[in-house]
């Protein structure tokens, strides 16, 4: 399907590392002089960029974990809010790997929600870019949390009035580290880590609830960077791009593992500039999520459709199926000029953090860009299973990571139960707070609220939330995610949300639907010929469903889903926003 056939054996040139600042030892020497991170200084015309390799990465760890000791942070909580960066990377790096417990946080939370934080982790310190400047300015003239330290990651934004005994810029502890570690300082060169103890929390996103605090070790982090190294395939002089945060394990472990296998790391200027930096970096990696590979697939589909190549592409495609089955790999060459719009080098896409429509992810992997789902949460450091690029099925998650154990808890006639694992990836627990720990975990095996099975190959399939499952009055489960899956493929849809509402003592399923407002633009449609076309598209849908899981009515709506940084929808916040708007239009009482 992506020309990827042969078996690299991955499990036998890979071991665990014991911990970050192993990896990093490690990764500083095998390719010292290796760039590992593209930093852009100036924009415009004539852009600047700064590269850092990753001996240089080593030894500014060194400094600036030596400066925070010394600052008397040994043991004590660290956070780092900001923007993506390389300034971000070393930050978290350096405080995890011999300092104390790193606390990353969320960069849109508000000044309240970013307290609660503070105060929750007791952080007395935190690392913060020019954007948060006048919040933590703010929280420390009030006195109202721990912190006692506040580090500008961008210190060039710090003027010389501001620096006092509380506040000062990375460049000024990166100076202060090196001049003690060349004085002979080796505190923390030489600490010891342990790699069972509280080293990253992490608050969840939170969709459905309260966000909780999850307490990673080094030993958790390094379970899941063996098992991806195992099974995903890498090169060195591969490029990624980070778009996805770095507070989110997801995004933070994706890098860690292109930190342990060399690969060369770039930030993207923001969503709208990602097709422009994959050619400014020649990207060839990059992990995503579903709404940002959809709407990238959706556009390459109505490139195609504009040249009226459409026919022409489909049938290049079943040549290069049949050029597979005898070892040719044509896809490079027939779907050259898609990748070079791409860059030219782009090979290779991971999605997470929510189900990518199978046609999308298919369409890809016959353009030749090899695409995988895999599947993971933050209290599972965060990859539990993955397709890789021997191992692809439609719909599935692929196989349980080599290291991982799991089992479908009382699983129903089709198979599907709650899926339950079990390994050296699994959390510490929720920090202060031992009953929601004892909810979810149950003899080493963590609950994982999602709803799945596995097919007689072992490939894992997610059906849905267990919280997000409607129980219609039946007794029959719907799958929200099952139907948004399939309205959200449509060409003038952005995103939809499958939700109940009560009629005569049962439940009427209702859609959101959120319209893609440049397609409509560009195709000179309204309101009501969407609704028009929305109506038919959805009896279609609906005749591919049984009776109970048919969805009935709809609203159009152009206000987007409330989200998290890893664009899912927070439902609990979102029904909120539905029911808001439904009065507002009439809606409520057009359906009672």
């Amino acid at each position: 399907m992506n020309g990827y056939k042969k078996d690299y054996g991955l499990e036998k040139r890979f071991f665990e590392f014991t911990d970050m600042r192993e990896l990093m030892e490690y990764a500083s020497k095998k390719y010292a002089d290796h760039v590992a991170f593209i930093t852009k200084t100036k924009r415009g015309p004539e852009p600047e960029y700064k590269k850092t390799t990753y001996s240089e990465m080593f030894r500014e760890m060194g400094y600036l974990g030596t400066a925070l000791m010394k600052r008397g942070l040994k043991d004590k909580a660290v956070a780092v809010v900001g923007e993506n960066s390389y300034q971000w990377v070393l930050s978290d790096m350096a405080a995890a790997c011999g300092v104390g417990t790193v606390v990353p946080l969320d960069k849109a939370l508000q000044k309240d929600e970013l307290l609660s934080c503070f105060n929750r982790s007791h952080a007395k310190a935190v690392f913060y870019d020019k954007k948060h400047a006048p919040m933590l300015r703010q929280i420390f003239d009030e006195n109202s949390s721990e912190l006692t330290q506040a580090f500008a990651m961008d210190g060039a934004e710090l003027l010389e009035e501001d620096r006092d005994d509380k506040f000062c810029t990375l460049g000024d502890l990166l100076a202060e580290g090196k001049a003690s570690v060349e004085a002979g300082n080796r505190d923390y060169l030489d600490a010891e880590l342990d790699r069972d103890k509280m080293s990253y929390l992490l608050f969840t996103s939170g969709t459905t609830e309260r966000s909780k605090a999850v307490m990673l070790s080094h030993k958790n982090l390094m379970s899941c960077n063996y098992g991806m190294n195992c099974e995903e395939l890498f090169f060195p002089d591969d490029v990624d791009m980070m778009i996805l945060p770095l507070h989110h394990i997801y995004g933070f472990m994706g890098l860690v593992t292109f930190l342990s296998q060399g690969l060369t790391t770039c930030f993207t200027d923001g969503l709208k500039y990602i097709a422009k930096n994959m050619q400014e970096y020649q990207v060839s990696v990059m992990m995503s999520v579903p709404l940002l590979l959809e709407n990238m697939y959706k556009k390459i589909c109505k490139g195609i459709e504009k040249q009226g190549k459409t026919k022409q592409v489909e049938l290049a495609k079943k040549v290069c199926s049949a050029a597979d089955k005898v070892g040719i790999n044509l896809r490079k060459v027939v779907f050259k000029k898609i990748i070079d719009e791409m860059g030219g080098r782009m090979r290779f896409f991971i999605n997470g953090a929510a189900a990518l429509d199978p046609v999308v992810q298919e369409g890809l992997n016959s353009l030749g860009i090899l695409t995988v789902q895999g599947y993971g949460l933050t209290e599972t450091s965060p990859t539990i299973a993955s397709e890789t690029y021997r191992y692809i099925r439609k719909g599935s998650c692929g196989h349980v990571m080599p290291n991982v154990e799991a089992r479908i808890d009382d699983p129903d006639e089709e198979g599907i139960g709650e899926l339950v694992v079990r390994g050296n990836n699994v959390m510490l627990g929720y920090y202060d707070d031992p009953a929601a720990t004892e909810e979810v975990m149950e003899d080493g095996w963590f609950h994982t609220g999602d709803l799945a099975y596995f097919d007689k190959d072992g490939y894992l399939f997610i059906t849905g939330r267990k919280k997000n499952v409607i129980v219609m009055k039946n007794g029959k489960n719907v799958f929200p995610e099952e139907i948004e899956n399939l309205i959200n493929f449509l060409p003038y849809v952005s995103e939809s949300m499958v939700f109940t509402q009560n009629k005569m003592n049962d439940y009427v399923l209702w859609v959101k639907v959120v319209c893609d407002q440049e397609y409509m633009r560009e195709h000179g449609l309204d309101q009501e010929k969407v609704e028009e076309m929305f109506a038919g598209d959805l009896d279609s849908i609906n005749d591919t469903m049984p009776a109970y899981k048919m969805v009935k009515r709809f609203f159009i709506s152009d206000r987007p889903t409330v989200k998290t940084t890893t664009m899912k929808t927070k439902r609990r916040e979102e029904i909120k926003q539905i029911e808001a708007e439904m009065e507002e239009r009439g809606l409520k009482e057009q359906h009672l």
